[in-house]
């Protein structure tokens, strides 16, 4: 399942941390940690094992810096609190992960060290210089991938029967998007934020706001899902991809009905938790676009001159009306046309409905297969027109292995959430204040 975790690390954006040292000096005094540089504390106890204020500072610093909230006298506790939470939580994930399977850590190792290479690493230079040319200490961003890995890892195997029964879900998703192919829907992408043990509703609803601000700003929305969602979404920035409108739960849609595409809603509170959705794109007619529908025609025509007369019109067309009354097919239409003489082709294959003129496409839209439309003028004479195929869209559904996905981030999500809250419960922290 590495295709997965490759994309649970927080790490995938651009840092720039010219900022990082005044951030944990300022930052840390928040926590009670010494405010000197070169003073390196114990802050909290996770089960006995320790978080120190240099790993705090490293984590401030690139929250700062993905997120783009700018950090003032009223979050710049909750913005620590938050960084000492995500370790706290990472510790508990690695701790149960190892207790469950000792030989997962050595084999995540190697694995943290590849994505730092493909995560940071240039032509030029590798992951790990990269890092510390930036200010970050390559440890620490390997301690952040081998913890995804481990609770990865240990999520897959206490709950294998429900990853098993994926398969079954997808098909039945992908009956699903078929039956509701033509109905509207809508590409989004989702911060999902639940309550934590350092932040209450109202606190949460706070940084809610502060992220909304801050993507409006040019924050990239995807990299603080990375960091703060914690629906199973995170693992792919929080996209969920396209989605049936129709399905949506009315304050969700409520809220997106006057959001334009590339923007995001207002703070949406839903089940205990609050969202942010950014919007993206919209199909009208869902995976079924009508306009890409194709026709077969034929026709037949009599020639007649630019400067004919309306009564050589109307004769035309009284002889075409005739000469088609039993006719019912396209290779007798095309008969009928070389017998008129007809410099213009008899047959018109595979035509798009889109490119169609809109008086075209009425007609399709109204004569049935195999009969002989009402006499028509055309430039080039008085034509009658036949229906000989029609062939719908084929319904663009999305790849399996996308549906999947999909399915695999939100029973990831879901179950990741609430073994953590209960590891939070059973834990013996300290927070060293």
């Amino acid at each position: 399942m590495n295709i997965y975790l490759t994309l649970t690390t927080i790490l995938v954006a651009p840092l720039r941390f010219s900022k990082a040292p005044l951030l944990a000096g300022l930052l840390l005094s928040a926590l009670g940690s010494p405010v000197l540089a070169n003073t390196v504390s114990i802050v909290a106890t996770v089960n006995g094992d320790p978080i120190t204020s240099y790993e705090v500072a490293q984590r401030i610093a690139m929250l700062e810096d993905v997120t783009n909230i700018e950090v003032t006298d009223e979050n710049r506790q909750r913005i620590a609190e938050d960084a000492l939470q995500m370790l706290i939580d990472d510790s508990l994930k690695l701790q149960v992960g190892v207790a469950a399977n000792p030989g997962v850590k050595t084999a995540a190792i190697e694995q943290a060290k590849e994505l730092i290479g493909s995560s940071f690493g240039t032509d030029t230079k590798s992951g790990t210089q990269v890092l510390r040319e930036i200010g970050i200490e390559p440890m620490t961003v390997q301690a952040k991938f081998i913890s995804d890995l481990v609770w990865n890892d240990y999520l897959r195997r206490a709950y294998d029967s429900k990853f098993q029964a994926l398969d079954a879900k997808v098909e039945s998703e992908l009956e699903r998007l078929e039956k509701n192919a033509s109905q509207p829907q809508i590409r989004l992408s989702e911060i999902v934020l639940p309550l934590a043990p350092n932040r209450n509703l109202q606190q949460t609803k706070s940084l809610a706001a502060e992220i909304v601000a801050a993507v409006r700003k040019g924050a990239n929305f995807n990299a603080i899902a990375q960091q703060y969602s914690g629906a199973g979404s995170a693992q792919q920035g929080g996209r969920i991809g396209w989605v049936v409108f129709s399905r949506l739960p009315k304050p969700i849609a409520d809220a997106l009905t006057d959001v334009v595409d590339g923007e995001v809603t207002e703070p949406i509170e839903l089940d205990g938790s609050v969202y942010i959705f950014r919007r993206e794109g919209e199909r009208k007619k869902g995976f079924a676009d009508e306009s890409q529908s194709r026709v077969w025609m034929a026709r037949a025509i009599i020639p007649i001159a630019a400067d004919a007369s309306n009564a050589d019109r109307l004769e035309a067309a009284a002889r075409i009306g005739r000469d088609t009354q039993n006719i019912n097919s396209c290779e007798q239409m095309e008969a009928l046309n070389n017998s008129y003489e007809s410099a213009s082709t008899g047959r018109l294959d595979g035509l798009t409905l889109a490119d169609l003129a809109p008086q075209m496409r009425k007609l399709v839209a109204e004569l049935e297969d195999n009969q002989p439309s009402e006499p028509i003028a055309f430039n080039e004479g008085i034509a009658t027109m036949m229906i000989c195929k029609r062939e719908k869209p084929k319904i663009n559904l999305p790849a399996r292995e996308d549906v999947y996905r999909m399915q695999y981030d939100k029973l990831f999500g879901d179950l990741s959430e609430r073994h953590l809250v209960r590891l939070r419960r059973s834990a013996v922290i300290d927070r060293r204040n």
